[in-house]
This record gives structure tokens, C-alpha cells and sequence, in this order.
């Protein structure tokens, strides 16, 4: 269900002039599909009642938990050895949720507790999430009160809240498609059950005076992500904004790796895609420039323009190229749309109180980041890439930090800016071009700011 479906329109401006626009249930806000110079501003997003579930912590031990949660706000029943939450309109019976402990001074994560992954069900994970599940049991011990048993292997804090985000990602506040020249203004995102807004195959983005922040009597503002962007190109400018109180990133700029199922002809490639949650999207457009990428070194292997691109279902996309691929492929290797990817300015913004990190600047075009602040609770600046897990492609360009402030930045001790990849062979080669940190301010509780690696220059 959309609340505003902005589809195939030009030149529209949404000026809700103060309005506060409150949603319920499984609802997504705003939709901008195959649009161009489009505007929302002067406006807020709320939700009647919180999309995750929050309980105080009563007592605790490294094998157990109990909690007692307000029957007023949240709704949560143990059906099956599963838990049943519910609310208007709304209904989901899950064994798994993502779990974070919460400071409710501050609205974030304890900086000395993990994130883990509450399963209830009976098959052990055997993905690359699998070191964070814990398999538990749960009974109501008593009207308002939820006691999980098992291996937890860690100690929760009486008195701070256990939350976690049983829903899928299906209702970000605002979903952007296939658009160009989009201006978001003065907006504030005070709950939304998915992303704040998430752009795919966009060009030019603004976000200026965007707030993600909990309102009053919440700990948690966005399920994920406050901003995504995933293949988008031309320029991606976050002004004045401020991200908290998430249950993932501040902001995610990334591609996608296809991997490739069979070459069916001398110009035509069967991909699939990698992660689950990146089904249905088809990122390549005729003229595009992609390239063939070894999976386990992240090399590029070979380049060429996209004749057509052809969406066949969910899962698979037919690719014809311009000119003759390769006689053969390795198994496992990828496509990569390195053309369509977005140059970056981000400035005069605040992150922090989140799960997990600030920026993830996996683009290869000039990203620059200045007077900013951070107090994130891993890495405020971060630059990786895989073709194993999630799938998120992007070498890093070349990245300028200038004039930040990163204040109590990464207090859960790890480093504050990161780069990394998840390379399974090591070749020496170099991933990220360079890395210019210049007149930051750092202030950690640890010996530490920076870990870089798979990077050619660092001034």
C-alpha cells in the first residue's frame, strides 16, 4: 500500500507546509517511480505505533533473559516457539529478529553489547550471518513479561531495553526508482519501518535539512538504514541532516554484483541476483558500461557496453553486450555496473547513536565528506566491497575527509574509518584508490582512529 504514488511525472513539488503525516500499519509513505525533477519538502513521517519491539530488562544472566514490555504500545505473544507480534492492521509470527541492547538515555546501542540475531527456530544457520545467531527458546512468564533461554553468551544490563526489528524491509519512508533530479527539504523521518529513504538507479539526489531522529517516547527511528543508494549516478549531495537512532547505517552508497549463471552465447550472459533483498532490480541500462569481476580477488577481468538488459523475472537478468565475451568464465564470477555509480558530497551533517556505522562510501567516483560529526557506534566512515555475502560492489574513488569532528566516534572501540574487502584470495592488488584524511578532530576511548587496507594512497 502507498500512501503517495508519484509514478512517470515531471516537474511535481510536495510542499506539505509544516504538515505531520502519520501512518498506520504496513503502509509506504512515498513512492517516486520513473520521475524527473521532483521535489518533497516542509514535511514529517511518523508511524501510530512503533514497527519494532522494545522491553526493559528485569533480570539477566549469560544463558537467560526476562523482560516486561508496555501493553499499550507493544503486542507480543510466544505461538509455537515463535514469537507473534502484532498491531493495527498488522500481523507477523517470526523465529528470527536482529537484537540490539538500548541505552534509552541516549536512544542507541550499549557500547558493550553485541548484535545478535534471536532464532527460535531448529535449523543452525550456515551462511556468513551465522556467527551472530543465538538459538533460543521464549515463554511468557507472565501478562507483560517475555523470558528467552539459551545461548545468549553475553550478560543483558537490568534496567536498559532489550529491541529488536522482527519486521522485513518492505515500507521505507521514501522509495526512489528510476528518477532524476530529486530534491528532499526540510523532512523529518521520526519512524519508519525500513529504510528513511532509499534511491535505486537514480541521477542527481539532494537531501538538504533531512532529520532521522526517534520522537518522543521511541528508541528507534529507522528499522535499517536512514539513506541507501544503490546504483545511482550523477551527484548525491547530503546538506545540513542529521541521522540517529537507527538500527543500521546513517548512509549506504553502493552497487550490485550479478553473479553470472552461464554464458548462453557469444554476447549473452544469464545473471542472477546475489543477496536476496536485491531481487527484482535491474540495474543495467543499454550503454552502460560493466565488467566481468573475479568473485575472489575483486579483479577486473574485462570490460564491455551493454547492448540490452532485460529484467526476466526476479531473479535472473538476460545481458547482451555490445562485443564478444570471453570463450570462458569461471564459475563464480560477477558483472559489475561500475558506470552507474554517483559522486559524493556529504556536509555539515551529524550522525550517531545508531547500529552500526556513519557512511559506507563504496562508490568508485570522488566521494567528499566535510564538517561533519560523528558518534556512531562502530565505524563513522567506512569502505568495503564483496561478491559473497551481501553483494555490494564499489571500489572506493578517491576520498577526501576534511574538517570532521569524530566525538566519541566508534564508542564501541572499534576503528573510526575503516576500509576493507572482503577479498577470498589475496592477490596484492589494490581495491580503493585513495584516502585523504585532512584537519579532522578525533576523540576515541581507545589508541586508535584508522585501519586501511586494499588501498592505494593514504594522505
Amino acid at each position: 500500500t502507498i500512501a503517495f504514488p508519484i509514478l512517470g511525472k515531471k516537474n511535481i513539488t510536495i510542499d506539505g507546509q509544516g504538515a505531520k503525516l502519520i501512518f498506520h500499519g504496513k503502509i509506504l509513505p512515498f513512492v517516486v517511480d520513473d520521475c524527473e525533477n521532483i521535489t518533497i519538502k516542509n514535511l514529517s513521517i511518523d508511524y501510530a505505533e512503533p514497527m519494532y519491539f522494545a522491553a526493559k530488562i528485569i533480570d539477566s544472566g549469560k544463558d537467560f533473559v526476562e523482560m516486561e514490555y508496555d501493553e499499550s504500545i507493544f503486542h507480543c505473544d510466544v505461538q509455537e516457539q515463535k514469537l507473534r507480534f502484532w498491531g493495527d492492521h498488522w500481523e507477523i509470527i517470526t523465529d528470527t529478529m536482529l537484537v540490539n541492547e538500548f541505552e534509552p538515555a541516549f536512544k542507541g546501542p550499549m557500547h558493550n553489547t553485541p548484535t545478535y540475531m534471536a532464532y527460535f527456530g531448529k535449523e543452525k544457520c550456515t551462511t556468513f550471518m551465522a556467527p551472530i545467531y543465538r538459538y533460543l527458546t521464549a515463554q511468557r512468564t507472565a501478562h507483560n513479561r517475555l523470558r528467552l533461554d539459551g545461548e545468549i553468551e553475553y550478560q543483558h544490563t537490568v534496567g536498559k531495553y532489550w529491541l529488536c526489528t522482527p519486521h522485513l524491509r518492505e515500507c521505507p519512508g521514501i522509495f526512489c526508482n528510476n528518477a532524476k533530479n530529486i530534491h528532499i527539504s526540510d523532512l523529518r523521518i521520526l519512524h519508519a519501518q525500513s529504510m528513511g529513504v532509499i534511491c535505486q538507479i537514480c541521477e542527481n539526489v539532494t537531501l538538504d535539512g533531512v532529520t532521522v531522529k526517534a520522537g518522543e517516547g521511541r528508541l528507534l527511528s529507522t528499522n535499517a538504514d536512514a539513506t541507501h543508494f544503490v546504483n545511482c549516478s550523477g551527484l548525491v549531495h547530503l546538506n545540513n541532516c542529521i541521522f540517529e537512532n537507527m538500527m543500521d547505517d546513517a548512509g549506504n552508497f553502493h552497487g550490485m554484483y550479478l553473479p553470472i549463471v552461464e554464458k548462453q552465447s557469444k554476447n549473452r550472459l544469464l545473471l542472477r541476483f546475489g543477496h536476496y533483498q536485491q531481487k527484482g532490480v535491474n540495474i543495467i541500462k543499454a550503454g552502460d558500461r560493466v565488467r566481468i569481476v573475479n568473485h575472489e580477488t575483486l579483479e577486473s577481468v574485462q570490460e564491455f557496453t551493454v547492448k540490452s538488459s532485460t529484467l526476466l523475472s526476479p531473479e535472473n537478468i538476460l545481458l547482451e553486450t555490445e562485443e564478444n565475451l570471453p570463450e570462458c568464465i569461471p564459475t563464480g564470477f560477477v558483472i559489475e555496473n561500475h558506470s552507474r555509480m554517483p559522486q559524493v558530497h556529504i556536509e555539515n551533517c551529524s550522525t550517531g547513536y545508531n547500529r552500526p556505522r556513519g557512511f559506507l562510501l563504496s562508490t568508485n567516483k570522488d566521494a567528499l565528506v566535510e564538517n561533519c560529526t560523528f558518534y556512531n557506534l562502530n565505524w563513522g566512515i567506512s569502505l568495503t566491497g564483496d561478491a559473497l555475502d551481501w553483494f555490494e560492489s564499489g571500489s572506493g574513488g578517491n576520498v577526501v575527509l576534511r574538517n570532521n569532528r569524530f566525538d566519541n566516534a566508534s564508542y564501541a572501540a572499534d576503528p573510526v574509518i575503516r576500509t576493507q574487502s572482503r577479498i577470498q584470495k589475496e592477490v596484492g592488488q589494490i581495491f580503493h584508490k585513495s584516502l585523504t584524511v585532512e584537519n579532522n578532530y578525533f576523540r576515541t576511548n581507545g589508541k586508535r582512529f584508522m585501519d586501511v587496507a586494499h588501498i592505494g594512497i593514504v594522505i
